[in-house]
């Protein structure tokens, strides 16, 4: 039986797939005599410089030969990219507790076995996503732990019954598929003795290549949401104990300090910023683990010669502020008003929020530097400003900027 294969939904003009004839519509059926159920088998298939792609035109099956240079792309659009939802009600979850007006792609809640494997989103591993990364080969995945408690679990899951974890994982590790596994911790809930009971669980299971550890994010938008708090002083020092406890087992018997805190843990006890070095190749970056550690680094002994205004969140800027220290850049946080004293990071600064804040503090000929991850790929902020947009309302020379270190 001939597989139905996935929907051509669109071929780019002069790309090897239209040159090849193809067109929306058609149906992909294989890559080199391999099934194509989805865009994710056709990624997996088509790495060469050339391809045998089988297909079907209403009643008619085709062969065709694609061929391309490096770095060319091979133009087609498939069906079935669209991101799967998330079907729980997690007690946490930052999507419920957006304010409204923001793009329409943060509100998407996503738990995507697909996504997880190929662009590293954090995934609940149901028992389905678990059969489907064993199905498809799958050699690493990203899962969102919280707690390997089942009923703890399901309840912070805002699910009905049990949520197990550590089945799943074992599962995975039979297979031959490693874990990146992260904690969100989450005050009364997962945190002191649960918390360590999890990392202890993790830690015996050898597909579990590092563990990170986040605090929970609030904003001031939770309406009719459980009530939680974010870690204090006093509870994120015990969490930073609780982890350089366990790192000292990981180093002696994996060889890495294994589980690793979030930089917001160092800002809000106030604690000494780790060396780069601890952090090894760091694959935890994206969960704000890290980060400052780098950038310390690489501004180590630098000089900073050229001057202009600094804008970022509350966490980053003493840190800051210390690394260009007579030289002639101001550093200016921005509360973040739009979602709350609670969101500290520069990536959830609203374009509101710091034209506001340009306006205030903005000097004639003064340039700003905006962080650029306050930016998604199409260059706009989460309430949807562009960099242009905000220079034009305010006056002045507005430059997004990768790193601390380039500005030197």
């Amino acid at each position: 039986m001939i597989s139905p294969g996935t929907s051509i939904l669109k071929v780019i003009p002069a790309s090897p797939a239209s040159r090849a004839g193809l067109r929306p519509g058609d149906r992909l059926i294989s890559c080199d005599n391999s099934r194509v159920r989805d865009w994710v088998d056709f990624i997996a298939l088509s790495s060469r410089s050339t391809v045998s792609l089988y297909f079907s035109r209403g009643p008619l099956h085709r062969r065709v030969n694609l061929k391309r240079r490096p770095g060319v792309q091979w133009g087609i659009e498939l069906e079935g990219s669209q991101v799967r939802g998330c079907g729980n009600r997690c007690i946490f979850c930052f999507v419920d507790q957006q304010p409204p007006g923001l793009r329409k792609s943060l509100s998407v809640k996503d738990d995507d076995v697909r996504y997880s494997f190929l662009n590293g989103t954090y995934i609940t591993l149901t028992s389905q996503q678990t059969d489907e990364a064993i199905s498809r080969g799958f050699s690493s995945l990203h899962v969102s732990v919280q707690t390997s408690d089942p009923h703890l679990r399901g309840r912070m899951l805002g699910i009905s019954e049990p949520a197990e974890i550590l089945p799943q994982i074992d599962r995975l590790a039979d297979s031959g598929i490693e874990i990146q596994a992260q904690i969100v911790e989450v005050p009364g809930w997962n945190d002191d003795r649960e918390l360590e009971s999890t990392i202890a669980d993790l830690f015996d299971r050898p597909n579990v290549k590092i563990l990170g550890i986040v605090p929970v994010g609030l904003t001031k938008w939770r309406k009719d949401l459980e009530s939680l708090s974010r870690p204090q002083k006093q509870q994120a020092e015990q969490t930073l104990k609780l982890v350089e406890k366990w790192q000292v087992k990981a180093l002696s018997q994996k060889g890495t300090p294994w589980v690793y805190p979030a930089d917001e843990y160092y800002a809000i006890t106030g604690k000494e910023i780790p060396p780069a070095s601890y952090y090894g190749d760091n694959s935890l970056a994206a969960n704000g683990i890290g980060l400052l550690a780098e950038m310390i680094s690489k501004c180590r002994g630098r000089r900073f010669s050229r001057g202009g205004m600094i804008i970022t969140g509350t966490m980053a800027a003493p840190f800051i502020t210390s690394i260009v220290e007579a030289s002639g850049y101001s550093v200016v946080p921005v509360e973040n008003n739009l979602m709350g004293p609670l969101v500290s990071v520069a990536g959830l600064l609203s374009g509101e929020d710091v034209l506001n804040i340009i306006k205030q503090y903005h000097t004639r000929d003064e340039t700003v530097f905006l962080p650029s991850v306050m930016f998604n790929h199409d260059g706009v902020t989460l309430d949807e400003y562009s960099i242009e947009t905000i220079s034009e309302k305010t006056g002045a020379k507005v430059v997004s900027t990768n790193s601390i270190w380039e500005l030197s």
